[in-house]
């Protein structure tokens, strides 16, 4: 039998973290030509989406922009709250005034990279900062940003070039020893990789992403400082989903099971519907504690989170054929079929199960 469905999180996490760290928000599936195209009115007005109009902090800066009409950093701050808010036409109306106001301002530079970086427009990005560079050469974060791009794009010479620009200019940036530790990941370097994600934590001590990768790198290399670095993490963050989790599955692998538990049990109770954690609970206890009937409890809350999730269903029939209970074992594997009619393990348990029926018949 393949338990491997097990070990699927540990890849995910480990080929996506870097996206998420560069792209925080989601991106707007609407993308616009360019921020410089968008007319509006009139440089002067204010303006209230339905959805921000009570907002005090939108009000503050209204009151700002109204005392300092001039000032395009004003109109980036509130272009940050429509977008936070969806109010996306907003947002890129306001961009749209920063840069006719002061087209050489950095902040509204920086803001309409990070706009077209998560619009997945990442050359129009790169042109943003290449201009950026050329009138704020000095800036650390504009070399951050564009060993960003480089990374994503697999320019990793252009990567660590930047990355080293913005460590000259601002030797405790913590984010380009991370980008420089990612870049050493890509191109095979797992010792350099290791100093640069160390040093992002030396620089910025709260720095949880830095703790939540030498964590996984260390998970990868089998060595037990993997825990204490998942621990700071949750010491950044408490009850963090990634780093409970990803703690919880080094412990499993590890024969740790009190301890993979415990952790479990807190991010299921901190994440009521984290599918996984109950999948997990539920794999434990059938496969290394034999305790069939509370695993297939868990099975059971986990497919209560998503109905739609074939593997619980497979194992919550396989903890009932252990229990003796074919009939709801076939239930459960048609079940995992009708989801995914090629999962061939749920197949061989429905050929196995049908068998002992036909048998007892």
């Amino acid at each position: 039998m393949n338990f491997m469905g097990f070990f699927m999180m540990k890849n995910i996490f480990f080929s996506t973290l870097l996206i998420f760290a560069l792209i925080a928000c989601q991106s707007d599936e609407k993308k616009t030509e360019n921020t410089e195209s968008q007319n509006t009115e009139s440089t002067e007005s204010v303006d209230n989406s339905a959805v921000l109009r009570n907002d005090s902090a939108l009000e503050v800066i209204n009151q700002k922009i109204r005392e300092d009409l001039e000032n395009p950093e004003l109109y980036v701050d509130r272009s940050e709250l429509y977008f936070e808010a969806g109010d996306n036409q907003s947002g890129i109306q306001d961009l749209d005034r920063a840069f006719r106001l002061d087209s050489t301002n950095l902040k509204t530079m920086m803001a309409q990279a990070k706009f077209f970086t998560k619009g997945g427009r990442l050359e129009a990005a790169k042109r943003v900062l290449e201009k950026a560079k050329k009138y704020h050469p000095e800036d650390s974060d504009v070399h951050v940003m564009l060993a960003e791009l480089f990374l994503i794009g697999k320019d990793y010479d252009n990567s660590l070039k930047n990355a080293d620009l913005a460590v000259k200019y601002d030797m405790y940036n913590n984010k380009a020893y991370f980008i420089k530790a990612f870049t050493f990941l890509e191109i095979g370097d797992t010792t350099k990789a290791i100093s640069s994600f160390q040093t992002s934590v030396e620089q910025n001590p709260d720095y949880y992403e830095g703790y939540l990768q030498l964590g996984l790198l260390y998970s990868e290399l089998d060595n037990p400082l993997a825990i204490e670095y998942f621990e700071n993490a949750l010491e950044v963050r408490p009850n963090d989903k990634d780093a409970l989790y990803s703690k919880a599955m080094y412990e499993q692998e590890h024969d740790m099971l009190n301890e993979a538990m415990a952790s479990y049990t807190q991010a299921i109770k901190a994440h009521p519907d984290f599918r996984e954690a109950y999948y997990n609970m539920g794999f434990l206890h059938m496969y290394y504690l034999k305790l069939y009937r509370q695993g297939l409890n868990y099975f059971d809350q986990a497919v209560q989170v998503d109905p739609m999730y074939y593997q619980a269903y497979y194992n919550r029939g396989y903890s009932f054929e252990l229990l003796g209970d074919i009939n709801n074992a076939a239930k459960d594997y048609r079940k995992a079929l009708s989801i995914k009619p090629d999962y061939n393990l749920a197949a061989q348990g429905l050929d196995r199960v049908m068998s002992d029926i036909q048998t007892q018949q």
